[in-house]
């Protein structure tokens, strides 16, 4: 056996690296893990994602809150000091950074933090502030950069993303324009406008979040009009004419010139691969993309991509599943190979959509029956009673031929509606029948409720068929005469 000089060697510090990295610690392999700065410790999540977006939602949700409350009387005016939005953001950030800095990493799972512009430069060598490691495994988490426009003019002006958004930005904007309609824009759209600006997206497409139900899309996007958020669709910048004049083209068509205060783009992300060494490793790439196959192994065997690197669910909980699926084969002599039956995602916008398990394109792929039930949530009580009866759930359901329904996937567009999926997700995790909601009680009124009407709905139409209701009218007076 060759004498390496570590059992695994991690390239990357973000949620692929850290969990890739930490179990091996934790099982007491000899493991180095690798990023640029200390900083870069946390990756993409905690340092320009996850964390400080949600702490901007957080605030934003503060002010919503207090402009609701004028209607019994609080009177609220004025736009949000920036300079402490992101402070607070910061002071959050910090609070984890504590958990995933090296030094911590070190003490808490054994592992060899090194801090350096690490470089593949052998089938298992990585070179690292001039030093040369070695490892029979390697694990590449380099994550991703946000994708930026690339039209006339474009290097007039400033393009926010995620990443330069919470560390360059430093006033609030008096009008944002968001490039995209995906779930960052979404959040951001929200975020600024419940802050003070005036925000105008635009998006390419013919609704927002395209993966998600048009139902659900449509609830969130009357939301964001109604908060003052202008939305135009098929719209595209054709170029800049200076810093903050944008031409803009709809369907083609020339549709004047759009005035911005400053630009954000949220048009996707692409896998970073520059300055890896990659081919000195036998690994190769195609469209930017690092090629990996289904066990999360690159054109080196020896070599594996998780995270934002393996090129897929760019999420940081995609980045745990990889690490579960590559755990499970770098211990098992059985592979598990990479498939998405059981997972979800939620964009954090008010009202949150979350989706979770199989979608429709999914099952027709598959060749799967299923039945669609749409659940508004008009006459919820919980929903009434907290004013989001715009609210809707959308359940995949099986169809057996006998016995009860599984849930197969949905989605859901309610306040907390990740949370409240969990249950449903369950059960579809654990190939349970949905009727098993049907008895479950629920403390009233939680808004999870919502989860079992359709299951309580589906069990009475049964139980009320005429040839049923005869039944137990028969059980029923032989029992009590």
């Amino acid at each position: 056996m060759a004498d390496y000089t570590h059992d695994l060697i991690v390239i990357g510090a973000g949620s692929g690296g850290l969990g890739a990295a930490g179990f091996g610690g934790a099982i007491g392999l000899k493991v180095a893990l690798i990023d640029k700065t200390v900083k870069d410790y946390g990756g993409e999540c905690l340092n320009y994602g996850c964390v400080p977006s949600k702490a901007l939602l957080h605030v934003a949700a503060q002010f919503a809150g207090a402009r609701k409350a004028s209607r019994f009387g609080l009177e609220v005016s004025g736009k949000a000091d920036f300079s402490r939005v992101m402070t607070y953001i910061h002071e959050r950030q910090d609070i984890i950074r504590k958990h995933e800095s090296p030094d911590y990493l070190q003490q808490e799972y054994g592992l060899d933090c090194i801090v350096g512009e690490a470089m593949l430069t052998g089938r298992h060598e990585v070179s690292v502030n001039g030093k040369r490691l070695t490892a029979p495994r390697i694990v590449l988490a380099t994550g991703s950069r946000p994708r930026h426009l690339a039209v006339p003019g474009a290097d007039l002006v400033k393009q926010y993303d995620n990443e330069s958004m919470f560390s360059e930005l430093d006033e609030l904007p008096d009008h944002l324009v968001i490039v995209g309609g995906g779930p960052n824009a979404c959040e951001i759209a929200q975020a600024f406008r419940r802050l003070g600006s005036a925000v105008t997206m635009l998006n390419r497409g013919d609704r927002l979040l395209d993966n998600d139900p048009a139902a659900a899309a449509a609830v969130l996007e009357s939301r964001l009009r109604d908060e003052g958020v202008a939305i135009r669709h098929h719209t595209e910048i054709k170029r800049f004419r200076d810093a903050h004049i944008a031409e803009l083209v709809t369907e083609g068509v020339p549709e004047g010139t759009l005035t911005f205060s400053h630009l954000a783009v949220a048009i996707g992300r692409q896998v970073r691969t520059a300055g890896l060494g990659l081919e000195l490793a036998g690994v190769y790439t195609k469209d930017g993309d690092i090629i990996t196959d289904a066990y999360y192994r690159t054109t080196n065997k020896d070599i594996f991509t998780v995270g934002d690197a393996y090129g897929r669910e760019m999420f940081s909980h995609g980045a745990e599943k990889h690490n579960t699926d590559l755990w499970t084969n770098l211990l098992s002599p059985v592979d598990r190979k990479h498939q998405l039956k059981n997972f979800s995602w939620v964009t954090f916008t008010d009202p949150e959509v979350a989706t979770f398990g199989l979608t429709p394109g999914q099952l027709q792929e598959a060749g799967t029956a299923y039945e669609t039930i749409e659940q508004t949530f008009a006459h919820d009580d919980r929903a009434v009673a907290a004013d989001y009866r715009e609210g809707i759930l959308i359940l995949y359901l099986s169809k057996p031929a006998f016995g009860s329904a599984k849930v197969l996937g949905g989605t859901m567009v309610a306040p907390g509606a990740g949370e409240m999926i969990q249950e449903l997700l369950l059960l579809h995790q654990l190939d349970l029948d949905y009727g098993k909601l049907t008895n479950k009680i629920y403390a009233y009124p939680v808004g999870s409720r919502i989860n079992q009407k359709p299951a309580r709905d589906r069990a009475q139409k049964r139980l009320l068929s005429k040839w049923t209701k005869k039944a137990l009218q028969f059980a029923y007076r032989l029992q009590n005469r």
